[in-house]
């Protein structure tokens, strides 16, 4: 992690031109038997550009895996995008097209991430190429082929992820008034059954409200997962912002006993100068009526600098 981020301020520091930034997501946490403050992620990026036509981002994420809890460091971004007059070609360790515009409709990663990573329907970045176009002013098209993976793991065969997004409208309705209809489509060769995954969504945001929906379904052979999210977001006064979420899990909808519901409530406050603090509960309900419902309360807090 060390030798990591002294690349990135050794290159800060040769080219006065770039940008450093980060990210902080920690939070307190209380549950029926633990409660304490954790430390989720930690996001620092540089970016710049070489010429007119040649941007570049490398972005370090240190998180915790699934294997332990333990803070590591991973290598998320290393994208170098080349402008051109047809459209931008984007090589490398790339962000994926496949859940960024509902992330942005939903506008509170640090809260909770999006509905498609939060159920493992795609990576958030991977190693390929990529081509993007906006048409008409407001037709955004995107097509990537990556390895399939994700950033955190070897390519491990011979097989190759292709995704496909058109989004019609703003693309960030957290920062921005406007709508947006979309499609996502992905396939990931295997060996036996294709990883196939598709996304409907759409989102608006005017007059203080911010409302999103998206549907996902993902299938390999004759196992069907599908993923409905509904969010909503008001600005109350200046600087404080109420929020609500729900999203609707099957795992298989073979199987009638194993679908979730997952709810989030809260205030959220930005307090200037990069930090956002937001109070917020969460439930999990199952439809196995033998599982007990369960029941979080966390401060969430998010700096950026």
């Amino acid at each position: 992690m060390k030798k990591l981020i002294t690349i990135i301020l050794s290159i800060t520091i040769m080219y006065s031109q770039n940008e450093i930034g980060g990210l902080t997501y920690f939070d307190f946490t209380n549950i029926e038997d633990a409660s304490g403050f954790n430390l989720m992620r930690q996001y620092i990026s540089v970016s710049g550009s070489s010429s007119d036509n040649m941007n570049y981002k490398v972005v370090i994420d240190v998180g915790r895996t699934d294997m332990d809890s333990r803070l590591t460091a991973f290598l998320k971004k290393a994208q170098v995008d080349h402008m051109t007059d047809y459209g931008k070609i984007s090589l490398g360790l790339i962000g994926m097209n496949t859940y960024g515009v509902q992330e942005k409709n939903w506008g509170y990663r640090f809260i909770s991430k999006s509905a498609i990573d939060k159920n493992k329907f795609s990576a958030t970045a991977d190693l390929g190429i990529g081509y993007s176009n906006t048409f008409m002013e407001d037709l955004h098209l995107s097509a990537q082929l990556t390895n399939g993976e994700g950033y955190k793991k070897f390519q491990e065969d011979n097989f190759y992820k292709f995704s496909l997004n058109a989004t019609y409208g703003e693309k960030k309705l957290n920062k921005n008034d406007g709508y947006n209809l979309g499609f996502v489509f992905s396939t990931l060769p295997t060996e036996s059954d294709p990883i196939n995954m598709i996304s409907g969504f759409g989102g608006y945001a005017g007059n203080n409200l911010r409302i999103g929906t998206e549907y996902n379904m993902q299938t390999s052979g004759d196992l069907e997962q599908t993923i409905v999210s509904i969010t909503s977001n008001y600005r109350v006064i200046d600087n404080l912002d109420a929020y609500v979420r729900y999203d609707i899990y099957d795992e298989n909808t073979t199987d009638e006993m194993n679908g979730e519901n997952y709810l989030i409530a809260g205030l959220l406050l930005n307090c200037g100068n990069g930090l956002s603090v937001a109070p917020n509960v969460r439930m999990t309900s199952f439809e196995d009526s033998d599982m007990d419902n369960e029941l979080e309360y966390k401060l969430n807090f998010q700096f950026k600098f």
